[in-house]
């Protein structure tokens, strides 16, 4: 985000509704100013869920690759009936394959429905990727066993292109199962350059270029290979976000945070099957008990109502919220407002991250953060945001259906007038206002809140809904405090979007 300063101290207290018609891609569909990712994903029922979600957000990523890639809890064997067996895992006896759902299963079930639904979504964004596009980007990675990176595959070849090629955006590799494609993009690389007067400023290059969104570790080869071999390459151990958008069973699940009663409606069987499980695409979804499964993964049997018990997550109410665990790993790049994947340090719908060591470079995703009390709250880092991103989801579920622009609801925009870095003394008031707009000519509401974990002034700082902040008189120089701003839509389901102040103390 913008750290430009400010001398001065207030701002005109007034938030301004600028309404105009605009379409969903006035937003600009230059690739540049998009992030650029791959997802590499071992596409279990989990995967699918956040591919269905995913899906209708590539019309705000670059997306490059859609890599099928292996985990500790899936991998497809060679097919010449090698048996594999690694201790600690869910089998206990070496196998040949294990839960793996197929090699084509995005071609043959997602795309189909994503195919039928794109007329209706291009007429709400035209940056949506034509399903030809997206079926270009589908490649087999390093699949054939838990942590295998013993061969070039074309999901590896794809990753290392990117990694070489003279695009400068940083390249966000999503890693929704195993690391071992990844892993092996960048053991090609150092195998053809190490030695060689390029390799300095080869590694170099990739180092700064790739930033691996990893949900979980679910190999070794982050361990054993990525992190002694590229120290420097940023990677985000993203796991902390299970606890909004993990498996979620009968042991106090999503929602079920105190301080957020409201929110649990948009983790209820009635709110998913009524809102998200509808139509050819939205149906793919996956919830508890929905009577589906996928063909090849013997352990997916969290749509029925017999079996399910005797799983390991017991199961919830009919269509209650199952699992979207990799969200965790594309929530980041996602245009919100306040989004910045070059900095973990700031907050939003993909949570928060602190670094965790500086060689690797491994960031944590902050599993903690304080509720308007000041209480701590162990999941609210990415819990505080799950109602904007399900009311967001479900709109966008609208899209697939619904041909007519003005038939769709459309995120606002919010933008702090003047300057987004603030100078105040201890004791002062800073007054902030901001302009919204709204493409759907619906009202938009706005509200001011301390974000204390972005700020470092330790406590909690007065700041009223209309924008006026009270900078204690404790402060001392040089802390800053973070102010968000939301605005909320009045439509079918209410869309949110965000500005950020910083104010740092004189």
């Amino acid at each position: 985000m913008r750290l430009r300063l400010l001398a001065a101290v207030s701002l005109a207290v007034a938030v301004t509704a600028t309404i105009g018609a605009a379409p969903a891609s006035a937003h600009g569909s230059d690739r540049a100013d998009k992030p650029r990712t791959v997802v590499t994903t071992d596409m279990e029922q989990d995967d699918l869920a956040s591919l269905i979600r995913y899906l209708l957000y590539t019309n705000e990523v670059d997306t490059e690759g859609i890599v099928y890639a292996s985990g500790r809890f899936h991998w497809s064997g060679d097919g010449q009936g090698t048996e594999f067996f690694l201790p600690g895992r869910e089998y206990s006896t070496p196998q040949t394959s294990w839960r793996w759902v197929g090699s084509t299963y995005i071609e043959d079930h997602v795309l189909p429905a994503y195919a039928a639904a794109y007329p209706n979504l291009r007429r709400h964004d035209s940056d949506y990727p034509s399903p030809a596009k997206l079926k270009s980007m589908i490649k087999l990675g390093n699949i054939e066993f838990e942590g295998e990176m013993a061969k070039d595959t074309p999901g590896s070849d794809l990753i290392r292109k990117l990694l070489l090629d003279n695009d400068k955006r940083p390249l966000y590799l999503q890693a929704w199962g195993g690391t071992s494609t990844i892993a092996r993009a960048l053991k090609s690389i150092e195998s053809q350059y190490a030695g060689t007067r390029k390799w300095a400023a080869v590694q170099e290059k990739v180092s700064h270029k790739a930033v691996i969104l990893a949900s979980g570790f679910q190999d070794e080869t982050y361990q054993d290979y990525i992190a002694p071999a590229w120290p420097g390459i940023r990677v985000e151990q993203l796991s902390a976000g299970y606890s909004t958008w993990g498996y979620n069973c009968n042991r106090g699940g999503q929602g079920n945070v105190r301080g957020l009663p409201a929110d649990r409606v948009y983790f209820s069987g009635p709110w998913i099957r009524d809102n998200i499980q509808i139509g050819p695409y939205g149906s793919l979804y996956r919830s508890w008990l929905d009577g589906q499964s996928m063909p090849g993964d013997q352990l997916d049997i969290f749509g029925d109502p017999v079996l399910a018990p005797g799983g390991w997550c017991k199961p919830l109410a009919p269509y209650d919220f199952l699992s979207e665990g990799d969200n965790v790993a594309f929530n980041p790049l996602l245009r919100t407002g306040i989004e910045d994947p070059a900095n973990p340090l700031l907050g939003g719908w993909g949570g928060r991250a602190t670094q965790t060591t500086t060689s690797p470079d491994l960031w944590t995703m902050a599993s903690t953060e304080v509720d308007a009390t000041g209480t701590p709250v162990a999941n609210l880092t990415t819990l505080r945001w799950a109602a904007a991103a399900q009311n967001d989801f479900a709109a966008r579920i609208q899209w697939t259906l619904t041909p007519s622009y003005r038939d769709g609801n459309h995120a606002p925009s919010v933008q702090v007038r003047g300057k987004d870095s603030v100078r105040a003394r201890p004791g002062s008031t800073v007054s902030l206002s901001a302009r919204t707009s709204d493409p759907d000519h619906d009202r938009v509401t706005t509200s001011w809140w301390q974000y204390r974990e972005e700020g470092t002034y330790p406590g909690a700082v007065p700041v009223s809904a209309g924008g006026t902040v009270h900078v204690p008189a404790d402060a001392v120089r040089g802390q800053t405090i973070s102010v968000i701003v939301q605005g909320t839509d009045d439509g079918q389901f209410p869309l949110t979007r965000y500005d950020r102040v910083t104010i740092t103390v004189s």
